[in-house]
């Protein structure tokens, strides 16, 4: 079993960026033992982030030729998917303050998660704030002193 054309037609010729190719490199990305591949340029797009940036030079490991950071592989798949497409999409089986953690690791704002996923986002926001705001206030309760009798 293997892949098979539903083409009637030939395909197309590839676009004529073989130049821009030439130019850029693959950069090798760690996360916490999980090695991860892009393009440089990919990275450079978003130069307010920090992969897109200068600051991910603090993170290159020069012994190994890549970049170390020791953090969630399994969220980062997301991060690395808003510098391949633009869209950052919410991924619902995570927990909502790790995300929000991870987001701000690498300095991307979540007020341009997509529209797809932006409704759940808010959702789920709303139920960690109010949850906090329950534990919280359950905490006051059993810290504050008994009445007297």
């Amino acid at each position: 079993v293997g892949w098979l054309p539903l083409a009637k037609r030939p395909m197309p010729e590839p676009p004529s960026g073989r130049k821009q190719r030439k130019n850029d490199e693959i950069l090798v990305v760690n996360v916490s033992g999980k090695k991860f591949q892009t393009w440089k340029n990919t990275l450079d797009r978003y130069p307010d982030t920090l992969l897109g940036s200068s600051e991910k030079e603090f993170f290159f490991n020069e012994d190994t030729q890549e970049y170390f950071f020791d953090r969630d592989p399994e969220m980062f798949r997301h991060i690395l998917n808003f510098y391949r497409t633009g869209k950052l999409h919410y991924p619902r089986h995570e927990c909502i303050q790790a995300f929000d953690e991870e987001l701000s690791f690498y300095g991307i704002i979540p007020e341009i998660i997509g529209d797809c996923c932006l409704e759940e986002y808010r959702d789920r926001k709303k139920e960690n704030a109010e949850r906090l705001a329950e534990d919280t206030e359950a905490e006051m309760a059993t810290d504050a002193p008994l009445p007297p009798d």
